[in-house]
């Protein structure tokens, strides 16, 4: 179970809310920054989460408050104030927890919960390093069990700047939040949107059009909040393909896969396999809910 400490509350409000979990004083600039371009879209607020993971049989819950702060909170101080620049800087509001528990993804869902958080937003290294391995294993868990969409960004690699972004697409309801994701962040940053799906060269002319059907879909949702170009190409290899595409652009957002979850090691997945081998920032969209309130941030945006 997770618990509050540091004297702060889990409080919902009916402000949009962006939840970001940050492990790493090191990625909660770059997470915060897309936090706060979605939050700032649907004039919303950013809450920062961090947890002090201790195995269950610790007498740690025993402890007051400000002990636990003390003596388990490590660099999570330089975690807050490197997100809350970002958020003050950007004109967006943002709070703050530190979180404790046995099992770090129950801990951040069960924040998502109580928050009521409309989006959640992870970190993700493509190159495990055992400074790494508790967020890396929570991934996945607080993927397929969060009451929210679900944003999981690689970190430590970073863009200057954003002018273009890359939206690969099969379609279905991870693409479109994929897309609603990348006009905002377009839109926040004057950049361009490419819309891309990929065909084997052997393709059915079903299959084509499809492809086309997809680009066009992702065109449409995008019309009037960032500029869109639409390219349906051929790749033996999407991953691959998609790659060769992104050489081009600053960022990458696609889809997680049908199945709807990122699958735990599983090299081959296309949005692990491309977060892996992508030289630019890459994010991987998991969509909660079709009614899920992000959708008005393209809405927002258009007005």
């Amino acid at each position: 179970m997770a618990s509050t400490v540091a004297g702060e509350r889990l409080t919902p409000t009916d402000e949009y809310t962006v939840l970001v979990a940050v492990g790493n004083p090191g990625t909660a600039e770059q997470l915060t920054r897309t936090a706060v371009d979605l939050a700032r879209a649907n004039d919303g607020r950013v809450h920062v989460v961090s947890v002090i993971h201790k195995h269950h049989t610790s007498p740690f819950l025993l402890f007051s408050d400000e002990r636990i702060k003390q003596e388990f909170a490590g660099g999570r101080d330089e975690i807050v104030e490197r997100a809350a620049r970002v958020a003050d800087d950007a004109g967006v509001p943002v709070d703050d927890s530190l979180l404790i528990g046995s099992d770090v993804a129950r801990a951040i869902t069960t924040a998502i919960d109580r928050l009521d958080a409309d989006l959640a937003i992870l970190g993700w290294r493509s190159e495990r390093r055992t400074s790494d391995v508790v967020l890396g294993t929570t991934i996945d868990p607080v993927v397929r069990k969060a009451p929210c969409d679900v944003l999981v960004e690689k970190v430590g690699t970073t863009a200057g700047r954003v002018d273009s972004v890359l939206v690969p697409t099969v379609g279905g309801g991870h693409a479109e939040l994929a897309a609603e994701v990348a006009g905002t962040i377009a839109a926040a940053n004057d950049a361009e949107v490419t819309a891309l799906s990929l065909v084997d060269p052997g393709a059915t002319e079903r299959e084509r059009t499809d492809a086309a059907a997809f680009v066009d879909e992702t065109a449409d949702a995008l019309a009037g909040t960032a500029p869109v170009t639409t390219s349906v190409s051929e790749a033996a290899d999407p991953v691959a393909g998609i790659l060769d595409t992104a050489a081009d652009h600053d960022l990458i957002v696609l889809g997680a896969t049908r199945k709807g979850m990122l699958s735990r090691r599983v090299v081959g997945t296309t949005p692990r396999a491309v977060g892996t081998r992508a030289d630019c920032p890459v994010i991987v969209a998991s969509r909660r809910s079709q009614l899920s309130r992000v959708r008005r941030l393209v809405d927002r945006v258009r007005r």
